[in-house]
């Protein structure tokens, strides 16, 4: 019966752990919103590196918990979005790389799966990218309808790359080398912190 018991308290200890770790992503990734550039109709930020961080150091599910959470919470018009919040963001430019980052926390967490913190740089980087270019993947495809259909501004997909891509490759590149960096001791902690 003692055994049952202590099983119950560390699950709902473990439950309470990932629910704080969650909620420290949304808020991170809603403070990294607000680190931006303005170039255009995408900025840059420091959403993508969190997003990145979370499937790294949560794991796929988690991270991708946690950024299905700050979505939902930007949609029901908390702002934690760069430009605020609301539906209103459906309508968005910018909503296709919203839309990748559950996808792309995900990838980094399965790509990195099993890996502790002594994962090889070369590893956490392939994770990184993959979640990368799944952001990509998903956004300029939503930002040419965007542009297309809603702002009814013929470009051809050539012409979105360049606003949704290219000025962002340098930026993402230090993201990523960033995450590198800084995944092996993020995920210590954590893994510290465990009960």
């Amino acid at each position: 019966m003692l055994h049952k018991g202590g099983a119950e308290l560390k699950s709902r200890t473990s439950r309470t752990r990932d629910i704080v770790l969650v909620a420290l992503t949304v808020a991170l990734t809603s403070a990294g919103a607000y680190l931006r550039i303005p170039i255009g109709p995408v900025p840059i930020t420091l959403q993508t590196f969190f997003v990145l961080l979370s499937g790294a150091v949560l794991g796929p599910w988690l991270g991708a918990t946690a950024m299905c959470a700050y979505i939902i919470l930007g949609l029901a018009g908390l702002p934690v979005f760069t430009s605020g919040g609301g539906p209103q963001y459906l309508l968005s430019p910018t909503f296709g790389f919203l839309l990748s980052f559950p996808v792309a926390s995900a990838v980094v967490g399965l790509v990195l799966r099993g890996a502790g913190p002594e994962a090889t740089r070369r590893r956490i980087a392939v994770a990184m990218f993959c979640g990368t270019f799944l952001v990509y993947l998903v956004g300029i495809p939503w930002l040419g309808l965007n542009l297309s259909w809603i702002q009814h501004k013929e470009l051809g997909a050539g012409a979105v790359m360049m606003m949704g891509m290219v000025p962002f490759l340098p930026g993402d590149l230090l993201k990523i080398l960033l995450a590198v960096w800084v995944f092996p001791p993020v995920l210590r902690v954590v893994r510290d912190q465990r009960p």
